[in-house]
Order: C-alpha cells, then sequence, then structure tokens
C-alpha cells in the first residue's frame, strides 16, 4: 500500500528535539510506508550540507539504511514502517534542520558540457525508457530493447541475405547488438556497486 504525498508539505510538529544547526530544504517526492525520498534543490546539493544529517539519521536505531546522491539531490530514507510512521518521519527529519519546500522545475542543464540539445535528447530518451518500463511491470527496458532489435535485425540478416558480405554484414549488427548492451549496462553495474 502506496501513501502518496501529492507534493504537500508536512505541517512542522516538533517533539523537542532540534538540530537544526545542519538545515537545508528538500522535497518530498515520494512517500511509502517504511519509504521515504527526497529532492534536494541545487543550492544545498554539498556534502557539508547533507552529510551531518545523513549521519545523525544512520544513528537512529529505526532507520535501517540512508541512500544519498548528491549530484541528482536524491535521498532515500527506509525505516522501519512499524516503528516510524510516515508522519513520525516527516517530524524526525524536521528536527534534524529538514524544511519541506515545493521545488520548481530545473532548467535543461547541459550534461558533461554538451549542448542544451543533447540534454534534451536524453532527457527525452530518460523519458522514454521510464515509460517502457513502466508498460512492461519493470520486466524490459530500453537498454534492453534497443540491443535486442540490433540482434534480431542481425539474425534476419543472416537469414534473408546469408553470409553476404558486400553491404552491412550480419556480424556488424550483432557486434552492435553486444557492445551497445556491454556499453548501456556497465554505467549500471557501476552505479550498483557503489551503492
Amino acid at each position: 500500500m502506496a501513501i502518496a504525498n501529492n507534493n504537500q508539505i508536512p505541517q512542522k510538529v516538533s517533539n523537542g528535539e532540534n538540530h537544526n544547526c545542519f538545515s537545508f530544504e528538500a522535497q518530498i517526492v515520494s512517500q511509502t510506508p517504511g519509504r521515504i525520498r527526497l529532492r534536494v534543490p541545487p543550492v544545498h546539493r554539498q556534502q557539508q550540507k547533507v552529510a551531518p544529517i545523513v549521519n545523525a539519521l544512520k544513528a537512529r536505531l529505526e532507520i535501517y539504511r540512508v541512500k544519498t546522491n548528491i549530484p541528482s539531490g536524491s535521498i532515500t530514507v527506509l525505516h522501519g514502517r512499524e516503528l516510524l510512521s510516515s508522519q513520525d518521519m516527516c517530524i524526525v527529519l524536521q528536527d534534524l534542520g529538514v524544511k519541506f519546500v515545493e521545488i520548481t522545475q530545473e532548467p535543461i542543464r547541459s550534461v558533461s558540457g554538451s549542448s542544451s540539445a543533447a540534454a534534451e535528447v536524453i532527457k527525452t530518451a530518460t523519458d522514454v525508457n521510464q515509460r517502457v518500463k513502466t508498460a512492461t511491470n519493470d520486466a524490459v527496458d530500453l537498454r534492453f530493447l534497443f540491443p535486442l532489435s540490433l540482434g534480431v535485425l542481425a539474425m534476419r540478416q543472416l537469414i534473408v541475405k546469408g553470409w553476404q558480405l558486400e553491404l552491412i554484414p550480419w556480424y556488424v549488427l550483432a557486434w552492435y547488438a553486444f557492445d551497445s548492451f556491454i556499453k548501456l549496462h556497465s554505467t549500471n553495474n557501476v552505479s550498483r556497486s557503489k551503492a
């Protein structure tokens, strides 16, 4: 059962503890029993601002895990839902100095020094990938479908044209299928090993 927050800012209710010396703003992106994910605006995406709150959360027994991604501004807190309700978790975060706000849409920034057009293409591809994952219940995504389609095309070339080497040979398409699969999944494995 998921509890939708609908981007509403929870009202501050204090239980007496106040650690506002490490204060920053955040928006609740998603909240389910036992899990809350926050988005920190770019101005507060600094290790020295986020680390004290993360350490304070990790020190609490009812918090199982805190995952952060400073560059994207994401903080995910996994907690015992039988120990802390969603409202209690918001109160804990507020007591640690997290101020819940609405974050406006960030302007599209260039990715790794690329143009805004490239950033828009990446944003669109990411959106399409998310839609494919949702439509297939996380069974497949574009990083699987693209190499698969190249592999199917390679098999078609092999069956229809045989071992013909004059035009686009089947083994080139097969190599692209293999290579794109490896390249598209290598960044995913690196990010998993860091988490």
